[in-house]
């Protein structure tokens, strides 16, 4: 069974890789493949059954009610041209620094990211607006795309962060535990990106300038516009850890408090919330799409008993949970240059979730990792998706030179990868204070490469 296991389970995903290169979406592609290989296996009676009941399984689960909450709280915040006011809040705090336009951008990115959850929303957004702000100031191509693009990321990473909720929804794990296991990671991409830019420098001096300095009255007026932003989110991950509301109620706090602050700047008109709900509309219709396509193809990879296959793999070569996650990490690499980060963790999270937990690795650590990860891809050639979002909107650049600007950012990743893989407890300290004393020593005390964390 382990060999025809593996071999069923294999050809789904070729299958499934080469319907995405002839470039059916991955949801159509999933479902196809899905429904087709569940036909063959175990029939077309219970095919059919599977296609008739599997979709409203999937999409009526409680976890992704908080999706069109955020995404349409992320459209309402672009919009009303928040992004700028986070990005001038920015600029007046480093941006007359040698490379403070592009760690603007990065922390830009940062605060859009806790009132948006989508990586390729905030690359687009920050390209059309940092992007021609640094080109002005003498930044090369090359440092605005890397900025841009690693910046992006941080959309998917600090909370509320759709990916995060997906990964929720395919492992049942709390989305409330995700979000505050993720705010540590965020805040140390955040200081490594800086960090990046700086050495970046140093060694090519001529890449980037000097912003102008901010008069101390304009920089004030600056940061005051972007407080009700820090504090819609204050609230939220407040009102989450104090259990005042559930991950789903807080997302629709936070859509109301961004709607007051709107209506207060003068901005809620009817066509502002018209374009956000179709945004949001768009967004979560094509993301539910996912989420079927997948539920019917882990139908098949149930059937093929293709998980089983590759945890007794696992315990066959007696790795320690440390050599999991490094095989795990070394499998995600490699498919983040030819995969988007939803299909990534749609197609293997499925595979390697029994894996881990087989292994006594902490399901919401591994969600942290599973999504730093795919973060790879989204800014690594050829096909990282925040890639060519920018080289949609800098047509001139060549997709090279975008390459050669993410690499600098790729090697934080690298760093930021080790150290949560060495120190589990900066993804669970957090989520753990969410507990009683006992219960938090239970979850701190996860066996990863044999240690107790506390």
């Amino acid at each position: 069974m382990g060999l025809e296991a593996v071999i069923n389970g294999g050809l789904s995903f070729a299958a499934v890789l080469i319907l995405m290169v002839l470039n059916v979406p991955i949801g159509i592609a999933m479902l196809v493949v899905g429904f087709t290989g569940f036909a063959m296996i175990s029939g077309f009676d219970p095919a059919i059954f599977v296609l008739g009941t599997a979709p409203f399984d999937a999409v009526s689960k409680y976890t992704l009610s908080v999706l069109p909450l955020f995404v349409l709280m992320g459209n309402l915040a672009n919009s009303s041209n928040l992004s700028r006011n986070l990005y001038d809040a920015a600029y007046a705090i480093v941006g007359h620094y040698k490379g403070g336009l592009a760690m603007s951008t990065v922390g830009a990115c940062a605060g859009f990211g806790m009132i948006c959850g989508s990586s390729i929303a905030t690359a687009a957004t920050m390209s059309q607006m940092a992007g021609p702000e640094m080109r002005r100031h003498g930044y090369s191509d090359a440092l605005i795309s890397g900025s841009i693009a690693s910046g992006g990321t941080l959309g998917i990473i600090i909370p509320p962060s759709v990916i995060l909720v997906i990964y929720a929804y395919l492992t049942e794990q709390s989305v409330q535990e995700l979000f505050f296991a993720a705010l540590i990671p965020g805040v140390i991409a955040v200081v490594l990106y800086m960090i990046a830019i700086r050495i970046y420098l140093l060694i090519y001096p001529s890449q980037g300038g000097y912003g102008t300095k901010m008069p101390l009255k304009e920089r004030i007026s600056a940061l005051s516009k972007v407080f009700p932003i820090f504090l819609i989110f204050a609230i939220m991950m407040g009102g989450l850890y104090l259990g005042f509301f559930t991950a789903t109620e807080s997302a629709a706090v936070g859509v109301i408090l961004v709607l007051i602050f709107i209506f207060f700047r003068g901005q809620l008109k009817l066509s502002l919330l018209k374009d956000a709900l179709w945004a949001t509309i768009k967004t979560v219709g094509s993301l539910y799409l996912i989420v079927i396509g997948a539920s019917i193809f882990n139908y098949l990879i149930t059937v093929t008993q293709l998980p089983f296959a590759v945890v007794d793999f696992i315990n066959y070569l007696e790795l320690t949970p440390l050599g999991i996650i490094l095989v795990i990490c070394a499998i995600y690499l490699v498919l983040g240059t030819v995969m988007d980060s939803l299909a990534m963790l749609f197609l293997t999270i499925p595979v390697f979730y029994p894996v881990i937990i087989d292994a006594g690795i902490d399901p919401v650590w591994f969600g942290i990792f599973a999504v730093i990860v795919v973060e790879f891809g989204l800014i690594s050639p050829p096909v990282g998706m925040n890639l060519f979002v920018i080289k949609g909107v800098m047509q001139k650049t060549p997709l090279q030179t975008i390459w050669f600007g993410t690499l600098p950012f790729l090697m934080t990743d690298v760093i930021r990868l080790a150290l949560i893989i060495a120190f589990p407890a900066i993804c669970l300290y957090l989520p753990c204070l969410l507990y009683t004393s006992d219960a938090a020593d239970d979850l701190l005390c996860v066996d990863l490469g044999g240690r107790r964390i506390i």
